[in-house]
């Protein structure tokens, strides 16, 4: 088990439940009378999920290459549920409630990066191809993406495309096909924000420089705190003023509190995240490892980035979380889950009876071992019938054959 991911991962959730509650007790208090109505919630979730990813590190993940298919329909069922009896909520319709509530798309998003390692693993080489290899992958992360837009939700669509591609390049499909997609998603992108109000406003806003409620909020967060912050549990943005600073917008709770150090210490952290992601991806014992920990260490590089960048107001506004910080138990779980996976890919496990060992390197199933133990017996049967044997009796070991000697009488000398 890598101990730098694994220090990585616990240390953001924690500073994650600290910040949550840090951020929310008044909130909490108004609405439920109940200063640790968040905290009780969140730490719930990450007792819970430290216990998956301890649980997940432990098992062979190349389990999860045999079951891909319906890992996926899954998450493309919980899609297709959260249209039909999700809640709505700030005018999208991204939640189930079964006690709890439940983001599909949370799921879709694991789901598909195992989806991907697993298909472009047993393609291959097949990959460069446009038919066999490009449009089939294509295809399922395009109706994904198409579900998860049905639900008002542009950044998580987005993610998924840059996901998408980001594994298809690596797999090493044709750079061509690769950009041409990116093409013809940038329209349907840009189709998708200047036809819905609020995010044509959210554009405009940001390229003419008068900041919404929010951002302005943010910025001025962040800028009270100064470099070292106003001190753990001090702010006063979250008195009101900072909409979502528990969720979306908690890192602005992180800089007033904790100032630039804060900052810098969780960008710090999601470094070491990164880093270790793609040395495990490196020294993957195959090619199906390898493409699991690119792709998840690509969900949590690009999610991260794109929450930092619309906080600091480096893009446009969008609700996307962050993971390990923000509040909110699909998200905790599903990233703690995703580092699960990446733990037990660098312990490379000993693979299990039950695991798709397709992808080994040297691996063969048990057709190829019973093809290569007949082809075997057959060369040492043909070189058994090749080796020569002095009369052909049994037990006799074969002489070797000399120069067959001349037995023809010298010429009689002429005179």
């Amino acid at each position: 088990m890598d101990p730098w991911l694994f220090f990585a991962a616990t240390a953001l959730a924690c500073l994650g439940l600290i910040m949550v509650y840090s951020s929310s007790a008044a909130m909490a208090h108004s609405r439920y009378g109940d200063w640790t109505f968040y905290l009780r919630r969140q730490g719930a979730f990450l007792g819970l999920g430290t216990c998956v990813m301890l649980a997940v590190s432990r098992i062979d993940y190349r389990i999860l290459r045999r079951f891909s298919k319906q890992l996926m329909a899954l998450g493309l069922a919980g899609l297709v549920a959260v249209l039909v009896i999700g809640t709505e909520s700030h005018g999208a319709r991204r939640w189930i409630q079964l006690g709890i509530s439940i983001q599909p798309s949370e799921i879709a998003k694991l789901a598909l990066a195992v989806f991907l390692s697993a298909t472009l693993a047993r393609q291959g080489e097949r990959v460069r191809k446009f038919k066999s290899g490009f449009m089939p992958v294509m295809g399922v992360a395009a109706l994904t993406m198409l579900l998860v837009l049905l639900e008002k939700d542009l950044g998580t669509t987005i993610l998924l495309g840059a996901l998408t591609l980001i594994a298809l390049y690596v797999a090493g499909t044709r750079l061509a096909y690769v950009a041409a997609a990116a093409l013809i998603a940038a329209p349907v992108a840009w189709h998708q924000i200047i036809n819905v109000g609020y995010r044509r406003g959210r554009v405009i806003d940001f390229l003419s420089g008068e900041h919404s409620f929010q951002i302005k909020q943010s910025l001025i967060t962040i800028g009270s705190g100064g470099a070292f912050g106003l001190g753990l549990g001090n702010g006063r943005q979250k008195l009101g003023f900072l909409p979502e600073n528990h969720t979306d917008f908690i890192l602005a709770s992180i800089g007033e509190e904790l100032g630039f150090a804060g900052i810098c210490l969780v960008i710090g952290l999601y470094g070491v995240l990164l880093w270790r992601g793609l040395a495990i991806s490196r020294d993957a014992p195959d090619r199906f490892g390898s493409y699991l920990a690119i792709c998840l260490t690509a969900l949590f590089g690009l999610q991260a980035l794109i929450n930092m960048a619309v906080v600091l107001d480096v893009i446009p506004a969008k609700g996307i979380t962050l993971p390990f910080l923000s509040s909110g138990g699909s998200s905790l779980l599903i990233s703690m889950t995703a580092a699960g996976l990446l733990l037990s890919v660098s312990r490379r496990p000993r693979p299990w009876r039950i695991s798709d060992q397709r992808a080994r390197g040297g691996g063969r199933d048990r057709a190829d071992r019973r093809r290569g133990r007949g082809a075997s017996r057959n060369r040492n049967r043909n070189r058994n019938r090749r080796t020569p044997t002095s009369t052909g009796a049994r037990g006799r070991t074969p002489t070797r054959r000399g120069p067959r000697p001349n037995n023809r009488r010298p010429a009689p000398a002429t005179s």
